[in-house]
């Protein structure tokens, strides 16, 4: 599976080689603490049996505390010798230089509600809402309880139309302005969304 995910964090098409690079790409783009990533980043050279071979790690993923490499692949290909060789090889490539070398597992990663859910709000991301518009929702919410639920929320906003207003804080659940459970179960009217300290600029 060969594509392009649009990513909005990196402003740019990102190119991806299996489902579960494009799943992780979801996980990327909405992770407050990923401040860049690339794909197919470097290529690690290492000796097995008296030969030269080459390892490209699927992503190099920066965040706010660290570099990492990341190898996306299914669980049941993780164990296999060859593979294992190549991780062993990215390990020691990464530790002079201070970085982690990580293994996203299909089965990790499409654990839960949780990827499912940042897929839905990834949908809103892009709804073009002013700055104006969020500091108006922001002040909406001052006097409201907190957490409250997505309904609630939208119902608060605008009382007539509530799904316009569930909108705008699923907007604002992706680029983290608010908060949202997503790991409990799927995003509906009963979840829950609180505000955040830091939500104002």
């Amino acid at each position: 599976m060969i594509g392009l995910f649009p990513s909005l964090k990196m402003g740019r098409m990102v190119a991806f080689e299996s489902l579960i690079e494009q799943d992780y790409l979801y996980v990327l783009d909405y992770e407050a603490a990923v401040t860049a990533f690339e794909e197919q980043p470097i290529t690690i050279g290492y000796a097995w049996e008296g030969k030269q071979h080459k390892y490209t790690p699927d992503f190099l993923v920066r965040r706010k505390e660290r570099s990492e490499l990341i190898e996306c692949k299914p669980a049941s290909l993780v164990s296999k010798e060859e593979n294992q060789r190549k991780f062993a090889a990215a390990i020691d490539w990464c530790k002079p230089k201070g970085w982690s070398f990580a293994i996203v597992t299909d089965q990790e990663l499409r654990r839960g509600p949780r990827l499912a859910n940042i897929k839905l709000l990834t949908q809103y991301a892009r709804l073009g809402i002013t700055s104006e518009t969020v500091h108006w929702v922001e002040g909406c919410l001052v006097g409201a309880n907190n957490p409250l639920t997505l309904q609630e929320g939208g119902q608060i906003l605008y009382p007539r139309i509530p799904a316009q207003g569930i909108s705008i804080l699923l907007y604002l659940a992706f680029h983290h302005r608010i908060g949202i459970s997503l790991d409990d179960q799927p995003i509906c009217g009963g979840s829950l969304i609180w505000k955040k300290e830091d939500s104002l600029p």
